[in-house]
Parts: C-alpha cells; sequence; structure tokens
C-alpha cells in the first residue's frame, strides 16, 4: 500500500524491533545480581507501518560472567542459586570450575554468556528467525558464549551451524561466541532485512496463547 504525500508516493516501510525488558541493581551485593533474567518481544508493523504488534518473544538468562570471575564469586553457585537449566548449563560449560573446559576452545574474551532457554515465532516470521536470535544474542556486545538447547528455536541443524552454533559432545546444548564471524554474517553483514515481514492483531494474539503455555499459565 502507498502512503501519499505531496505529489510523491512513498512505500511505508515494515521492519522488526526487539523490545528487550529487565531489571539490574545498582550494585552487585547477591548471587541474584550476576544474572539477568531478559524478556525480549519482536516487534512488527502492519502493512501500512502505522500498527506495532508482538509477533514472538525470547526468554535469555545472561550470566554477567567476567563480573563474576573480576570480584571472585563462584559461577557455579551464581547459576545453582538460580535454577536447573543455569545449573546444567554451567555443569556443561566447566565441569563445575570456573573457566571453561578446555576441549570447547573458548579463547575470546567473554564477558558474558547468554543462555537462551525460551523462544516463540509467530509463522509469519520464520523467515527471520535466524536474523532475530542472531540480534538478540548481540544486544550486549559481542564478547559473549551464547547457549541453548539445541531444540529451543526450532531451527535446522544447517540454520544453527550457519549462526556459528557446535554441538557438545554427549549433551543437548549448543553454543557460539558470538565474536566469531559466521556464514550468516558473511551473509548479512549488516543483520538480515525484515523489511518484506508485516504483523496483524491476530498474530500478537498467537503469541500471547503461545507465550503463557510456555510459562505454564492457565488461558
Amino acid at each position: 500500500m502507498l502512503c501519499e504525500k505531496g505529489d510523491i508516493h512513498v512505500v511505508p516501510e515494515t521492519y522488526v524491533r526487539l523490545h528487550c525488558e529487565f531489571s539490574s541493581p545498582v550494585a552487585r551485593t547477591d548471587l541474584d545480581d550476576y544474572i539477568r533474567h531478559l524478556e525480549i518481544s519482536i516487534g512488527c508493523y502492519d502493512e501500512d507501518a502505522v500498527n506495532e504488534y508482538i509477533v514472538g518473544k525470547l526468554a535469555i538468562d545472561q550470566i554477567l560472567w567476567m563480573n563474576a570471575i573480576v570480584d571472585g564469586v563462584s559461577l557455579f553457585e551464581i547459576c545453582d542459586s538460580d535454577s536447573q537449566g543455569l545449573h546444567e548449563v554451567h555443569t556443561i560449560l566447566t565441569k563445575g570450575k570456573q573457566d571453561f573446559r578446555p576441549d570447547l576452545k573458548i579463547d575470546e574474551i567473554t564477558s558474558h554468556v547468554m543462555f537462551v532457554y525460551g523462544a516463540v515465532f509467530h509463522p509469519s516470521i520464520h523467515a527471520y528467525r535466524q536474523g532475530i536470535l542472531d540480534a538478540a544474542l548481540n544486544l550486549f556486545g559481542e564478547e559473549a558464549v551464547a547457549v541453548m538447547w539445541k531444540d529451543t528455536s526450532d531451527l535446522s541443524e544447517k540454520e544453527l551451524a550457519d549462526l556459528g552454533f557446535c554441538k557438545i559432545v554427549g549433551s543437548e546444548l549448543i553454543f557460539r561466541h558470538s565474536a566469531l564471524r559466521t556464514p550468516f554474517h558473511e551473509a548479512h553483514p549488516t543483520g538480515q532485512n525484515t523489511d518484506d515481514a508485516v504483523a496483524r492483531p491476530e498474530h500478537e494474539e498467537w503469541v500471547t496463547q503461545e507465550w503463557k503455555r510456555f510459562l505454564g499459565v492457565t488461558p
């Protein structure tokens, strides 16, 4: 649809945006202060580029890895006190220690770890899932290790590999360091173009119901 401005016809731009919600203490005084619980809402405009609707959501735990090491706080205690999921992630990545396992060959500077444990994408934006996930994992910079269970995003193994994810032997956990270049980055050096994405009110309604199901909330 075209917008009219005088004698100029302008095609409205439609695109996808990430809205990130979390809280963070001013000072780190407890174990909980080393983890940010992020809820990312994926917004997309309608065909007139007027109304924005939520077409997906991500749940990510950001572990302030480097802060914990510098402060001399046990990463095991941080993760163990938070949840079973983070306990398992830490155990797999470090075998219960303060450093990454040598066989994972994570040599890059790591400021934080991003653990994706929940993902809901409306089918209308499935073509953009790689770009959305990549952008979300880089929200706080590229000095990050990203981890998730391999079936969390519903992306294929090839799509995950193109994003730089690697398998961990004997585990369902996959990981990547966001500073490393990937086939996806080579194809989309400034991020995936989402101008063709269009949202409708019913898309947001669907996401709301699916997110409630993920959270275990009865509609």
